[in-house]
């Protein structure tokens, strides 16, 4: 195919707007009962709402089970909604946080009597035995605050025990086979899950429990008993997230390496390894950014599995089936059996394909660049188009993303917002900056007290590298951050290192995050910046806020009304401050929307009017103005070509 010379950042695209938000299906917590797969999955049609499917073995095309929209919002931030064993599947419902059995055909059966406040009790993580039992996670409002606990329910009768409290806060319960035990992770202030945690075991006869794993700087996830009742937890003495087996009073490491068999637990109940009934275990890890599969058999033998994913969003096996959700360079989150005996590939029942042909989907180059702090990965993406190449000896305009967190990662596997751009003829730099998990705890703790430094520094550390190989054109780099990561972004801009960026929901002032009522993170900015008042001048240094009068590089601030964890009012004074000294900038509040947005005209008209915004900044394409958004003091811009 012969292809036609264009300016990058002008290619005709079939990456439309509405292909973008079409395609904005996610799907997670996935659970295999018997033979049939349950998860949970995005429906643009219902407002972006979520709501559970069910594939069963030997049938076609998956069904949605009912229609009671599913999430979790304990902590705010959410945890595992659902559990599927024996034919009894429980959610936790989105509208009350209430615990459901759903049964197909049939109205959803609320357990347990509703709260006096709507959504002042908040269920996740829900865990059965076969035994009639069910096990969760329990955020309450109480008149001191909100506390977490432990709670069994008996699905007869109804009957609710509290069998774990005390601590700040709990992760996800797991029951043990016999229906006896329970185990669950803890955690006080001021450490955060990641940093220092311990795993309690309950005995549900005598009502006792002890702490069997843990204690200071060692960060216990992810316990789970398999069918024999061997107790698993993934644990980091050595500084890497490895999976361990109890052993008697003992922990064996049975996974001994310098991988990450865990995602940073933000939220409560992910299933990063299955234990099978034969011995061996279904798991997922983490190296060099790359997600890997496989099975550790029962003598400890680790065998890799052949397939496409690079990036994996949990697993699950029981007793004839096994089953991930994972995505890969040419799809994302799909559903995914695994033959249960070999554990090899099996037939793909959802998928996210991409709407693209081969040769106009962008694959990531993994990078590792020298940075003040040490090496630092990156995820970069070309320009790509089987129609359109850029001029000779041109390098492209490139955004530049950074993901919030901090403690997330940039994922290798396809993402239609990044194709959007390269489709286009950006170039698209993903950078996991020290902070990132997935390269182990000191990567990760390189950001203690040194946030706004260390991630501003990796990133514009990435953006010269490309530069010097000709990858991108560092006059021409735009920004994509939201919530945490806009600390990144907005220290980029003051050091000049963007043309515009665009910001959702961003951190703006770190002082006002730290005394923030978001109960999770109420001591999180104590390591990544210090603790208060001690560090004052910290906040002060690092916070947009502090620094506005440094800023000039073009904004654009989207922020929902109801964002419970980063306040309107942080965006809302960062554009007082833009204003006052002329800066070009747009302000959107969106009127519903909390922290990360959900309904798919919200995320329509975001993408409509970044791209719009870049373009104009860059001198590409003048803005639109049919979209309703005003761009203060625009006059400042360069003038169009």
């Amino acid at each position: 195919m012969t292809t036609s010379v264009r300016p990058f950042g002008t290619w005709p695209s079939s990456v439309s707007l509405d292909a973008l938000v079409g395609a904005g299906v996610w799907r997670r917590w996935l659970c295999v009962d018997a033979g049939d797969l349950y998860w949970v999955e995005s429906d643009p049609a219902r407002a972006g709402r979520a709501f559970v499917r069910r594939h069963r073995l030997g049938r076609g095309v998956p069904e949605w089970v009912g229609d009671l929209a599913v999430r979790s919002r304990v902590h705010s931030f959410g945890a595992r909604p659902i559990a599927a064993r024996d034919g009894h599947v429980v959610v936790v419902g989105d509208d009350d946080q209430r615990l459901y059995r759903l049964t197909p055909g049939r109205v959803p059966e609320a357990l347990g009597a509703p709260p006096r406040v709507a959504r002042s009790v908040r269920h996740g993580a829900p865990d059965l035995d076969g035994h009639g039992q069910l096990v969760a996670l329990r955020e309450r409002d109480t008149p001191t605050g909100a506390i977490d606990e432990i709670v069994l329910i008996d699905l007869a009768s109804g009957t609710e025990t509290t069998v774990l409290a005390g601590h700040d806060f709990f992760g996800a319960p797991v029951l043990s086979p016999d229906g006896r035990r329970v185990a669950a992770v803890a955690w006080d202030h001021p450490d955060m899950p990641w940093d220092s945690t311990v795993l309690l075991e309950a005995d549900l006869a005598d009502g006792t429990s002890r702490v069997v794993l843990g204690g200071t700087g060692e960060s216990v996830t992810q316990p789970r008993y398999g069918p024999d009742g061997t107790l698993y937890a993934i644990t980091d003495p050595t500084g890497w997230w490895n999976l361990h087996r109890r052993d008697g009073e003992d922990w064996v490491d049975v996974t001994p390496s310098e991988a990450e068999f865990a995602p940073p637990p933000w939220l409560a109940g992910e299933t990063s390894y299955a234990p099978a009934a034969d011995g061996s275990i279904l798991l997922t890890w983490t190296r060099d950014g790359l997600d890997h599969v496989g099975v550790l058999a029962r003598d400890g033998g680790l065998t890799a599995l052949e397939g496409p994913w690079t990036a994996v969003g949990g697993v699950a096996a029981s007793e004839g089936a096994a089953a991930l959700v994972g995505g890969g360079a040419l799809f994302s989150d799909r559903v995914q059996r695994l033959e249960p005996r070999s554990r090899r590939p099996g037939p793909v029942v959802a998928s996210s394909e991409p709407g693209l042909e081969p040769d106009d989907v962008a694959r990531p180059e993994v990078l590792a660049v020298d940075a003040p702090a040490g090496p630092v990965h990156a995820l970069y993406y070309p320009p790509t188009s089987a129609a359109f190449t850029g001029p000779s000896g041109e390098a492209p305009p490139a955004v530049l993303h950074t993901h919030s967190g901090p403690t997330r990662r940039a994922l290798a596997q396809f993402d239609l917002e990044v194709q959007f751009f390269t489709t286009r003829g950006y170039a698209y730099l993903d950078v996991n900056y020290g902070g990132s998990a997935g390269f182990g705890r000191a990567y990760r703790e390189r950001l203690r007290g040194r946030w706004g430094v260390v991630d501003v520094d990796d990133a514009a550390a990435c953006v010269r590298a490309c530069a010097e190989r000709g990858l991108l054109d560092p006059a021409r780099v735009v920004s994509i951050g939201a919530s945490a990561s806009g600390v990144t972004t907005l220290g980029l801009a003051r050091r000049g290192v963007l043309a515009a960026a665009s910001l959702r929901y961003p951190v703006t002032d770190l002082r006002g995050l730290a005394v923030a009522p978001a109960r999770f993170e109420a001591h999180y900015l104590d390591g990544l910046v210090g603790p208060l008042p001690e560090a004052e001048h910290l906040y002060a240094e690092r916070s947009a806020l502090g620094f506005a009068d440094e800023l000039s590089t073009p904004l654009l601030l989207f922020h929902g009304t109801e964002d419970e964890v980063v306040p309107l009012g942080q965006s809302l004074a960062l554009a007082a401050a833009l204003d006052a000294r002329g800066v070009p900038h747009g302000l959107v509040v969106v009127e519903g929307e909390g922290h990360g947005f959900t309904d798919p005209a919200t995320r329509r008209r975001e993408a409509a009017i970044e791209e719009s915004f870049f373009a104009r900044v860059l001198g590409l394409a003048p803005f639109d103005e049919g979209l309703g958004v005003e761009i203060r003091h625009a006059g400042a811009l360069a003038p169009l070509a």
